[in-house]
């Protein structure tokens, strides 16, 4: 019971670091496992640092426009710490073009052409024209013309509030509601201009049975569509009221159907971010699957029957998962969370496992008794692999079970 997928540390160029400092991930060509035990804690703090840097950097132009009054009693600091997040948003800017074509999945394995065409065109044009990119250039542009000319008051230097989005790259909550509306932006979308079609024929029938007995707030179908929308959006500012007994069976007809057309979006979003958490999950597994060794080079069909077999199991801190001497009957993989192996006498450094880290692999072949104590240090998540599932998988798939048998021979004197 170790730690898995102890491969050698990865060699990085200059741009493949740039990359991970500013991703927080490795170049996609690389190998995950071996971020995950070699460089990730070492490269974790200065990613950290980057982020907290980009962030105060935001908040400093954006607190400097919209709070001036405020920000000018700060005094001659003001305008060094501007200049300073400028500084730090045009160095992430081109940290992030220049180390765009990392993101290609087979960079090192093309002739150096096809790497040329990486470099200049398709990746590093992907991002300047994408919506991130093209808020990271409206922001620095925004902070030039302000700084240029402090006293203009014009739109252009409040475009520095476009930053804010920058903020999706860090906090996953915003940038799961972004995934969600744009995988389901095409019922979304359909929803929005039936409502608009609905706005347009009850606004028009309204201005028809009211034009007569209030012509001067029912003046026109374009002027009773305000009337529309504050009413099946169900606002109702109570500016403009038909009088007429038609004219408020409409408004009542409209308040019924705006309610109706408001809760599809919130159904659509609420399956919208099951569907995604869920596909997220999934994904989460396989990467987890994929990178440890009893599972690498297998090919995808059985990698997908692991992952479809696997149980989730939740613990809160200090709860026994595996108790020493009794059978062993699943492997445990942790997907989130941390354990501590109790072995008498104890050592002096616990042992302690991670996420992606496996333990009870080796009682999969044999129900034999287990010789640790396996105990939860925080809250942690599982995934179950069941002996008799691993086996029903095997059948099927013979080097998986020759990979376990190698695994099982090279732990002989581990605990398990």
């Amino acid at each position: 019971m170790s730690p898995q997928n102890t491969e050698p540390t990865i060699g990085l160029s200059l741009r493949q670091t740039t990359y991970l400092l500013v991703q927080g991930q490795l170049p996609a060509y690389a190998g995950h496992a071996s971020y995950e035990n070699d460089l990730k804690p070492k490269f974790l703090w200065a990613y950290r640092a980057f982020v907290v840097l980009v962030c105060a950097s935001v908040v400093a132009l954006v607190a400097a426009k919209i709070f001036p009054a405020e920000w000018a009693a700060l005094g001659p600091i003001q305008h060094a710490v501007v200049w300073a997040a400028l500084a730090v948003l045009t160095l992430e800017y081109g940290a992030r073009l220049w180390s765009a074509p990392e993101a290609h999945p087979d960079f090192t394995a093309l002739d150096a052409g096809d790497q040329d065409d990486v470099l200049h065109h398709a990746y590093r044009a992907e991002y300047v024209f994408s919506f991130l990119g093209l808020v990271n250039v409206l922001t620095i542009a925004a902070a030039v013309y302000g700084l240029l000319d402090p006293g203009n008051d014009a739109w252009p230097a409040y475009l520095v509030v476009l930053s804010l989005f920058k903020f999706g790259r860090y906090i996953s909550g915003l940038e799961l509601v972004a995934t969600v509306v744009k995988n389901e932006r095409q019922m979304l979308l359909a929803t929005l201009l039936t409502l608009g079609i609905l706005v347009v024929v009850i606004s028009t029938a309204l201005y028809l049975v009211e034009r007569a007995a209030q012509p001067d707030i029912f003046k026109s179908v374009p002027h009773s569509m305000w009337w529309g929308i504050v009413t099946m959006t169900t606002t109702g500012y109570g500016d403009m009221t038909p009088l007429t007994g038609w004219g408020r069976l409409l408004g009542a007809l409209s308040m019924l159907v705006g309610i109706a057309m408001l809760a599809m979006p919130a159904g659509i979003l609420a399956n919208g971010f099951a569907e995604e958490i869920q596909r997220r999950e999934q994904l989460l597994v396989w990467q987890i699957l994929s990178n440890l060794s009893l599972f690498k080079n297998l090919d995808a069909a059985c990698i997908a029957e692991v992952a479809s077999a696997l149980k989730t199991r939740v613990l809160p801190a200090r709860t026994v998962v595996v108790k020493k001497n009794e059978f062993s009957d699943a492997m445990y993989i942790i997907a989130n969370g941390e354990v501590e192996v109790e072995i008498k006498p104890k050592p002096r450094t616990p042992v302690l496992l991670k996420t992606g880290n496996v333990f009870g692999e080796a009682g999969l072949l044999e129900n034999k008794k287990r010789n640790a104590t396996v105990r939860t240090v925080r809250a942690s998540k599982f995934l179950v692999l069941e002996m008799r599932d691993f086996h029903r998988i095997a059948s099927g798939h013979p080097l998986l079970m020759e990979k376990m048998q190698q695994i099982n021979q090279s732990r002989a004197h581990q605990p398990t």
